[in-house]
């Protein structure tokens, strides 16, 4: 029961962090540049989060860069 309401209190942790970026950029919707900058920062830093976790390097790979030979 206590690792319910770990997990509970974790997940709600993290929404709320994830909410408090967006509900930035929501407060800019009246400046327009501003707005897509944020927007554009988001994007950039989702993009950076997901490219550190993205592994694209697998057996075969290795095999075939060690035939070939780099």
């Amino acid at each position: 029961m206590k690792l319910i309401y770990l997990i509970l209190f974790i997940t709600a942790l993290i929404f709320q962090k994830s909410y408090s970026d967006e509900k930035k950029c929501r407060d800019l919707r009246d400046k327009p540049i501003e707005y897509s900058k944020c927007v554009a920062n988001l994007g950039k830093n989702l993009g950076t989060k997901g490219l550190e976790k993205l592994n694209t390097d697998s057996k075969l790979t290795d095999w075939i860069k060690e035939k070939i030979g780099k």
